[in-house]
């Protein structure tokens, strides 16, 4: 414990003491908070190569963000003799949230100048108050622009138990507390609701949060407890729960349905 302990204190004295070392002019000025990082094992200083690495256990914090793994370079870069952190990378149990967004996963990058954070590994997940994405790939989040990709076998649930599979999913989040507003799915689409005893497939799904319907296009077929609907384009209303199947006469593509009987 004592140990754990002089690590904190020499990374808040690199960080906080000096602050000179790791902000420019600019961002100085915008600083509202201090930086601190806590480690079991060791925190040290390459001065020569210009980055940082914490080991074991560590947890970061920083303006509400909390960062915890095992392992956590941070990379520096020199300028006009002022050290500003260029990019964060973390490895093995990352866990990274601020306010009611978290993600998780294997390995993560995180670039400090375009505010892109990038997760990979064989699983990893991102939450906020409008639904949940994991991915057996890949996930990224572009905090400047609020717009995430996953890729890998994703799911997504929506605060409705709604869940939404597919091979690559595209989204934009609200820049305030990260709701998502829309999606795009591609891929193998699959769109689950257990609870109506509904399920969607389709080549591409496009998820509209303000309307909360979405609209499926090639291949689709629907099926609504025992029976089967298929066309080549169709919307699902996940409030209502009413689904449309369109046609296209043009290229000979009919709308087809098969109604299967109910015992009583």
């Amino acid at each position: 414990m004592k140990n754990k302990k002089n690590y904190i204190l020499i990374f808040y004295l690199i960080f906080c003491s000096y602050p000179d070392l790791v902000f420019s002019k600019e961002e100085k000025k915008n600083r509202t908070s201090q930086l601190i990082v806590e480690a079991d094992e060791s925190i040290e200083w390459f001065e020569k190569d210009k980055y940082y690495l914490a080991k074991g256990n560590v947890v970061l914090k920083k303006d509400g963000l909390t960062l915890k793994a095992n392992f956590v370079k941070a990379t520096y870069l020199d300028e006009n003799g002022k050290n500003v952190l260029l990019k964060i990378t973390a490895k093995k149990n990352v866990f990274l949230s601020k306010g009611k967004v978290k993600a998780s996963g294997e390995f993560m990058t995180y670039d400090l100048k375009s505010k892109i954070a990038v997760i990979t590994g064989s699983f990893q997940t991102f939450s906020s108050p409008s639904g949940y994405i994991e991915s057996k790939k890949m996930i990224m989040f572009n905090d400047s622009n609020n717009k995430a990709e996953a890729s890998g076998e994703v799911k997504i649930i929506l605060p409705n138990k709604t869940k939404i599979f597919g091979n690559n999913v595209k989204a934009n989040f609200t820049g305030k507390d990260k709701s998502l507003t829309n999606a795009t799915v591609k891929g193998n689409v699959i769109i689950v609701n257990t609870k109506k005893g509904q399920k969607s497939k389709a080549d591409l799904g496009i998820y509209n949060s303000s309307n909360s319907i979405i609209k499926l296009s090639g291949n689709v077929i629907i099926i609504n407890k025992q029976s089967t609907f298929k066309g080549s384009s169709g919307i699902t209303n996940l409030k209502t729960g009413i689904s449309k199947l369109i046609g296209n006469p043009k290229k000979g593509q009919r709308v087809k349905g098969v109604f299967s009987p109910t015992n009583k």
